[in-house]
């Protein structure tokens, strides 16, 4: 056993599938299940078990992805902090709005100022980020909701949550006085086909929290598809699948082009924070002190976006 098998072990785990694990680490899929493969008949133990359209760790590959993730965290650090090449490494995943709105900018301007610093990307929805940087794997996250007690959060602007719809006559004679906020008015809307992102989603599940304010639950929703795609549930919208509870800041060029109509909702009850997390502990290395710091400057200085 050894590290890069271990790496490739936990890859498999976060990526749920072969497949996924060899495209994030350049690898072929042949290779990538070789190492899975190796470590199962070294330890004689099945790590996963796999069907055809099922994917799992068994009981011992959940306990080997635990040990894998703090072993690579301590490997990390020992590097960091005994190798001395003069770079730094930052893991850091985002979900679909902060991506799309701020994250690029942030980005740029601390890799100018850090220019030995090499940054590794993920992009997927907010609990599975904050259940990857509660595990180590990643080192910060910007997400749309906040769940996880193990780790840190810093609230850094408002998101502001509303319906939008395709621009066609129906939804027209529906969106008329589209700036009120009437909890009847607001049912006749949910009674249309409703397109919804997936349960880990930080969007959805501040969606559904909010709705439950006025009586709708998520089984009172008319939904006719799911998307793990943020960007193809809008451009579905757009195209005239259905309607959705998404972020202004996903539709706003779309919305000041015609393309959708918007319904406000209550600002009260609809608006989110989106936070930079980080896992509680003791030890941070420096590059990710240098980081935080960076975004919270950025964002009362308003450097970063406008907001």
């Amino acid at each position: 056993m050894d590290i890069h098998q271990l790496q490739i072990f936990a890859n498999v785990a976060e990526c749920k599938g072969f497949l996924a694990a060899s495209k994030k680490m350049h690898l072929s899929q042949s290779t990538v299940s070789t190492h899975v493969s190796a470590l199962e008949h070294e330890l004689g133990k099945k790590l996963i078990r796999r069907t055809a359209r099922n994917f799992e760790l068994t009981e011992d590959g959940v306990k080997l992805y635990k040990y894998a993730v703090d072993i690579l965290l301590l490997h990390r650090k020992a590097i960091m902090e005994v190798g001395g090449n003069g770079s730094e490494f930052l893991r850091i995943g985002t979900s679909s709005v902060p991506a799309q709105w701020f994250v690029p900018t942030i980005l740029s301007g601390f890799l100018k100022k850090n220019v030995n610093t090499q940054v590794e990307m993920t992009s997927a929805d907010s609990l599975d980020i904050i259940r990857r940087v509660k595990e180590g794997s990643l080192d910060i996250g910007f997400v749309g909701t906040k769940v996880e007690k193990q780790c840190k959060y810093i609230s850094l602007v408002n998101d502001h949550l509303v319906l939008a719809a395709p621009n066609t006559k129906k939804y027209q004679k529906i969106f008329v006085g589209e700036s009120g906020s009437g909890e009847s008015d607001l049912r006749q809307i949910l009674e249309s086909p409703f397109l919804a992102r997936r349960q880990y989603s930080g969007t959805m599940k501040e969606a559904l929290g909010s709705l439950e304010y006025f009586g709708i639950k998520e089984e009172d929703l008319n939904i006719v598809a799911t998307f793990d795609s943020a960007e193809m549930l809008r451009d579905c919208v757009e195209a005239g699948m259905g309607i959705s509870i998404l972020s202004y800041e996903m539709i706003k060029e779309l919305h000041k082009r015609g393309k959708i109509l918007i319904y406000r909702l209550p600002e009260k009850e609809f608006c989110r924070e989106l936070y930079l997390i980080y896992k509680n502990e003791s030890f941070l290395p420096e590059i990710v002190k240098k980081f935080i710091h960076y975004t919270e400057k950025s964002f009362k200085e308003k450097k970063c976006t406008e907001f």
